[in-house]
């Protein structure tokens, strides 16, 4: 069993370098920077998310004073995904008046009681609840539902009987101080946030959908197999009043083996007709589209409407 390095063990100070009395890490070619003082093995393929938790972990050791991670920073280290990264800056929250920006450090002046932090790898970050709370303040539509789609599934205490996290939401709703800059905001995102969400992909598709004002699916629904097959199949996204059934299909789904069970692209895509065709019998349409669509809300709007999901009015 392979054992991945923690971002911590990643890192390379040139203070403990210079203290060891080894080669400083500028002149060592196989190490990149990643902030002024820190450095990483060049050759470790990483993530953006992960790249992004390196840059995290490098600014918390390189400031004397605690540091308590907040927003978007919280929420890689929560594990959200995030549809854009500004790996330059590392989210803090610290009580008073006015922001601050200092060394890729963005410092937010929030007031937050000592319950309202947790600790993730070591590091002080704020709770799950409020990260949802303050990203849903400040993040547009589509790419907010990302992060919140993950962060309300994880805080759902009900999943079986609960699943979209309805009464999540509704705690999180509640929670919001009034007056709070962002409120109604945050309010109307959280709102739309379900944790059915199946991918990133999904809630980045839904979050289109709300901006585009189509009828917006069920999401996660069964159908039975029937025959002797047994079982059902679950799609990402359905229209029942409509007739039609839709997917998003990522490069995951194909290639990832995590994902496809170790079967090859070729199985996958067989199994995938044959599903679908499986599928018609409850639904005679489906729509299909990938990250190229969903990225762009014209083309999800061109896809959508050729199944007849169009925009009320």
């Amino acid at each position: 069993m392979t054992t991945v390095p923690t971002p911590r063990e990643l890192l390379v100070s040139s203070r403990v370098r210079r203290l060891e009395g080894g080669e400083p890490p500028h002149l060592d070619r196989d190490l990149k920077r990643v902030r002024r003082g820190y450095y990483r093995p060049a050759a470790m393929p990483l993530t953006p998310q992960d790249d992004y938790l390196l840059r995290i972990q490098a600014a918390v050791e390189a400031r004397t004073e605690p540091m308590v991670i907040c927003d978007e920073s919280a929420a890689a280290l929560w594990g959200a995904p995030l549809l854009k990264i500004d790996g330059a800056l590392v989210h803090t929250n610290r009580a008073g008046k006015a922001r601050r920006t200092a060394a890729g450090v963005l410092v937010h002046r929030r007031a937050l009681a000592e319950e309202d932090v947790a600790e993730v790898a070591g590091l002080r970050v704020v709770s799950r609840e409020w990260t949802a709370i303050h990203l849903a303040a400040k993040l547009p539509l589509p790419r907010v539902l990302l992060p919140l789609d993950h962060l309300v599934a994880a805080l759902n205490p009900e999943p079986a009987s609960d699943p979209s996290a309805r009464g999540t939401v509704e705690r999180l709703v509640a929670m919001i101080p009034k007056g709070m800059r962002g409120g109604d905001k945050a309010r109307k995102h959280l709102l739309a946030a379900d944790a059915r969400s199946g991918s990133a992909g999904e809630s980045l598709s839904r979050g289109q959908m709300h901006l585009l004002g189509v009828p917006l699916p069920d999401l996660q629904v069964a159908f039975p197999r029937g025959g002797d097959v047994g079982g059902s199949d679950i799609v990402d996204f359905d229209w029942p009043e409509l007739g039609v059934f839709g997917e998003f299909d990522g490069r995951g789904k194909y290639f990832r083996s995590e994902i496809n069970g170790g079967r090859s692209p070729e199985d996958v895509l067989w199994d995938e007709k044959q599903r679908e065709d499986r599928v018609r019998h409850h639904r005679p349409r489906a729509v299909r589209w990938g990250w190229d669509v969903a990225l762009r809300r014209d083309l999800l709007a061109t896809v959508l409407g050729e199944a007849g999901i169009r925009a009320r009015g």
